[in-house]
């Protein structure tokens, strides 16, 4: 937000120095730094013309005289216009680098101080959830391009075990990260993969480091040292990453666990998986 700010800033600071009409962007971006739109009109009428009276500044910025004073004299509390009180009373703007430089300051404050009030109503939030044995999670959902950098990246950060399962349509998946897979394998990384009986024979080129199945598969799945997992949808569009503080990550290794042991391992010519040696 006060990168946002800053910006504004630039841009008001930008504009006010080109001619033309009173720009309607210009003062709504005053009227975000806090001036109101009375404000906003008289402060921009003043800028360049030096030292004006309460009438001219009226005229320019088409206010009601009446009401021209009062709203000098705030912005003069706003360190925006500077006030010779010997008659007539004559007035300047002062220079917007300084003054929207302490504004800006201001913001700053006024957003950590709203930064730590957040913090302490999460923690609220939280200790409250978690006396009544409530525990809020969160997991990512990624698209496709997302999918294949993020288990690339999980790969690349894996020490001893990748679990794969894959359905009818995951071996294009595999592919996408089959390089990964390999350098993984050469470090050390036992890597055992899941296949659907539907797999095509000639989808995919595996070495024979690797432990290959076949089961009826119904969810593309990486698990990654057991304690974090990537599902995909079925048609590879979208993925949910999830990490090992989720009480399904265990349940789910488990599960693929029973599945490897209760299946035989599959004879490549049968599965029509091709292999290479490493």
């Amino acid at each position: 937000m006060t990168h946002d700010l800053t910006i504004l800033y630039d841009t008001i600071l930008f504009m006010m120095s080109t001619d033309g009409n009173v720009n309607n962007e210009i003062l709504g971006g005053l009227e975000e730094l806090g001036l109101s739109q009375y404000e906003a009109s008289a402060y921009y009428s003043l800028l360049g013309k030096g030292m004006v009276s309460a009438t001219e500044i009226a005229y320019f910025s088409n206010l009601p005289r009446t009401k021209i004073y009062f709203i000098l004299k705030k912005l003069e509390k706003k360190n925006l216009v500077f006030i010779n009180y010997q008659k007539p009373l004559m007035f300047r703007a002062l220079s917007p680098k300084d003054s929207f430089g302490n504004i800006l300051s201001k913001y700053e404050n006024r957003i950590k101080s709203l930064k730590k009030i957040i913090e302490s109503l999460q923690q609220i939030n939280e200790n409250g959830l978690k006396n009544k044995g409530i525990e809020e999670k969160r997991y990512l959902v990624l698209n496709q391009f997302s999918t294949d950098s993020k288990i690339i990246e999980l790969i690349k950060n894996t020490n001893e075990s990748i679990d794969i399962s894959l359905n009818h349509w995951g071996n294009v998946i595999l592919n996408a990260s089959k390089e990964e897979i390999l350098k993984a394998i050469y470090r050390g990384v036992k890597v055992r993969i899941l296949f659907d009986f539907m797999c095509r024979d000639d989808s995919i080129i595996l070495p024979n480091a690797i432990d290959k199945k076949s089961a009826k598969i119904s969810t593309n799945m990486y698990i990654f040292d057991n304690n974090s997992m990537i599902i995909i949808n079925n048609d590879g569009t979208k993925s949910a990453y999830f990490d090992s503080h989720e009480i399904f990550v265990p349940t789910l290794v488990s599960q693929f666990n029973d599945t490897w042991v209760k299946m035989e391992t599959v004879s490549l010519e049968n599965n029509k998986v091709e292999s290479i040696n490493l």
